[in-house]
């Protein structure tokens, strides 16, 4: 009877998260097409003056923390195969994602992607926001990657307890300044009624998605320490067997579901990547580092111009 019992709770469970799962995919998608649909009619990206942000980003909240608390019963009771869904099959989901929509994105908008920046809005709020915020992400970014490409120098640095040490505090010191720059920013933007207008749900989802990577992350720093040691001895075999697309996936199934959740979590914003503003990083304007300054006329059609996939639209801006 009790195994029974035991059955029928996995079942359900998994139910429950596939059923979660494809509640926010469709939320998801039909915001995106919404959007698109309002880029494509007007050439920008206009927003309902009567979407209530604040409620917006609250749902979103509370629809993750639901998910992290299905997956965290799920995980921890092995359910049916949640591990290998979730760290075999949606990292390759999460890839295709990315690259396939990626390059629709840039080939179907050309010139118009980008970050809708709404520095010329509310500069001042957006500096001590994003500052700690982007540095904090951007070390954070670079000693996985270091972790990554070169495992057997961050043990060798461990071996050391002050190294170990002034590591892992120092990365727990940029999570913190990361956590902090975003609640600053999703403030600023909830509070703004001129940056409110360059907003979308996509946004909510993208702070909702950061805010669980970056409190995982914190979380995993205190219970699960020194991470940056167990990372490179098992983490980045793993990775490597994904690239090999042969994945071992026993590791990371072993792991606290605190780090599994880090660990699907960051697959997650590469799936998003191409629906958000996070594509404008990879469409930087890179030739702005050489180029000359440029004399702009704005005589042209406003509309011509934003519709346009070109880089440069009719007459090409003489240098000056």
């Amino acid at each position: 009877m009790t195994l029974l019992i035991l059955s029928y709770w996995e079942k359900m469970t998994m139910y429950s998260i596939i059923g979660v799962m494809l509640i926010i995919a469709l939320v998801v998608a039909r915001s995106v097409l919404r959007t698109r649909r309002l880029i494509d009619e007007f050439g920008s990206a206009p927003q309902n003056k009567q979407t209530n942000f604040s409620i917006v980003f609250l749902v979103f909240l509370t629809i993750a923390v639901a998910v992290i608390y299905l997956l965290k019963i799920g995980l921890e009771a092995n359910v049916g195969m949640l591990n290998y869904i979730l760290f075999s099959v949606f990292p390759y989901v999460a890839l295709s994602i990315f690259l396939i929509a990626s390059i629709f994105r840039y080939r179907s908008k050309g010139f118009g992607v980008s970050s809708l920046s709404s520095e010329f809005l509310e500069r001042k709020k957006l500096f001590w926001g994003s500052q700690p915020f982007h540095w904090g992400l951007l070390v954070l970014f670079f000693g996985h990657l270091i972790a990554f490409l070169f495992p057997s120098s961050i043990l060798a640095w461990n071996g050391e307890p002050i190294r170990l040490l002034i590591l892992e505090i120092s990365a727990f010191v940029f999570g913190l300044a990361a956590l902090l720059g975003l609640i600053l920013l999703v403030k600023r933007r909830l509070n703004s009624s001129m940056v409110l207008i360059v907003t979308n749900k996509m946004d909510m989802l993208v702070y909702t998605t950061l805010f669980v990577q970056i409190v995982s992350g914190l979380a995993v720093a205190y219970f699960d320490r020194w991470g940056s040691s167990w990372f490179a001895s098992a983490v980045t075999p793993y990775l490597i067997s994904l690239f090999a697309f042969n994945p071992d996936i026993a590791a990371v199934s072993a792991f606290p579901w605190l780090v599994q959740i880090h660990i699907f979590s960051a697959f997650l914003i590469v799936a998003i990547i191409p629906f958000s503003r996070f594509m404008h990083f990879l469409v930087a304007p890179i030739d702005y580092l050489w180029r000359d300054y440029q004399l702009v006329i704005w005589n042209w059609s406003r509309k011509s111009i934003r519709n346009s996939k070109a880089y440069f639209f009719g007459k090409k801006p003489r240098n000056q």
